[in-house]
C-alpha cells in the first residue's frame, strides 16, 4: 500500500482516531503564526482540514487560503466541512505544488511534515512559493519524541514517519533559504519556524 492509499483509506476515521486536540489548543497555536488580514496562506498537508476554521478567522476579506493535500479523500472531507470562496482546495504532493513562485505570505504544516517522503525537497518547494519575508511554520501539539512514538504505535505506512533532529531541521531550512530559524520541542508543542530571505 502506498502512503497516499493509506491516508485515503483512513480519511473517514482520521480525526476520531488521531486528532484529540481541543479548540483552545488550536486557537493558541494559530496565534503563533502571526497572520495578517490580507495574508495568503498555504496549509500544507491540510488533511481533513482541522486547522481551516481557525485560519479562516484571521484572513479577513482580502486574504486567501490554499488547502493542499495529496490524499483526495482527506481533501474531499475538508472541502465538505468548510465551503468558503476564500479557500482553494489543491490535490497535490508537496514536492511539486501547482502554485506560482512567491505567491504566499505564510506556509503552515500542521501535523504533516513527518509524512513527507523527501523533506529537503518539500522545504525547497515551500520556500519557492513563499514571498521574500514570508514565514514557514512547522507545528505539532506533541514533542518530536511523542510524535515518533505515536506513529510507531499507529503502524502501517506511517510507522517510521518522524521529525528530523533540531540540528538537521535547522540545516535543511537554511539550505531552503530560511533565516531567523527557531525550534521549540516541548511535551505539548513542536514548532519550527523561519523567514524566507
Amino acid at each position: 500500500m502506498s502512503k497516499r492509499e493509506y491516508f485515503n483509506d483512513h480519511a473517514n476515521l482520521w480525526d476520531e482516531l488521531y486528532h484529540q486536540q481541543n479548540s483552545e489548543q488550536l486557537q493558541a497555536l494559530v496565534k503563533r503564526f502571526e497572520i495578517r488580514k490580507s495574508d495568503w496562506i498555504l496549509d500544507v498537508g491540510t488533511g481533513t482540514g482541522i486547522l481551516l476554521p481557525y485560519l479562516i478567522r484571521h484572513i479577513g476579506e482580502e486574504g486567501r487560503l490554499f488547502a493542499l493535500d495529496f490524499s483526495s479523500e482527506m481533501l474531499s472531507l475538508a472541502k465538505s466541512r468548510l465551503p468558503d470562496e476564500r479557500i482553494s482546495f489543491v490535490n497535490s504532493d508537496v514536492g511539486k505544488m501547482p502554485l506560482q513562485n512567491e505567491l504566499i505570505d505564510r506556509v503552515i504544516c500542521f501535523a504533516s511534515f513527518p509524512h513527507f517522503e523527501d523533506k529537503p525537497k518539500a522545504l525547497r518547494e515551500m520556500s519557492r512559493v513563499l514571498k521574500k519575508g514570508g514565514k514557514l511554520f512547522i507545528a505539532h501539539l506533541l514533542s518530536s519524541q511523542k510524535i515518533k512514538a505515536h506513529h510507531l504505535k499507529a503502524g502501517g505506512e506511517v510507522k517510521n514517519d518522524t521529525l528530523p533532529s533540531g540540528r538537521v531541521m535547522k540545516k535543511m531550512m537554511m539550505k531552503a533559504k530560511f533565516r531567523g530559524i527557531r525550534i521549540i520541542d516541548q511535551p505539548s508543542l513542536y514548532l519550527a519556524q523561519g523567514e524566507k530571505w
